[in-house]
C-alpha cells in the first residue's frame, strides 16, 4: 500500500466517523478506476473490501456497491 492509498484510506475515514458522530443516517464511499490502466476485478474487489470493512468498523453498515463506468460508489446506513 503505498503512501497516497493510506492518506486517502485515512481521509475517508475520518469523513466517516464525522459522520456519524454528526448523526448522518448515510454515507457514500467510493473510488475511480484509470480506464487507461487495465485494473484486475480482483484488485477493485479487494478495494472495495478493505473500504467496507474500515467503514463498517466505525458504526456503519454496507447496503449497496454500484459500479458506474470508471468508479465505484459504496453506499452505507447507521448500524448502531
Amino acid at each position: 500500500m503505498g503512501l497516497v492509498h493510506a492518506w486517502r484510506m485515512q481521509k475517508l475515514v475520518s469523513e466517516a466517523r464525522a459522520a456519524h458522530a454528526r448523526g448522518d443516517r448515510t454515507f457514500t464511499a467510493g473510488f475511480d478506476i484509470d480506464p487507461a490502466a487495465r485494473v484486475p476485478m480482483r484488485k477493485i474487489r479487494k478495494e472495495i473490501d478493505l473500504i467496507v470493512d474500515a467503514v463498517e468498523a466505525i458504526g456503519w453498515k454496507c447496503v449497496q456497491v454500484q459500479p458506474f463506468l470508471h468508479s465505484v460508489d459504496i453506499g452505507f446506513v447507521r448500524a448502531r
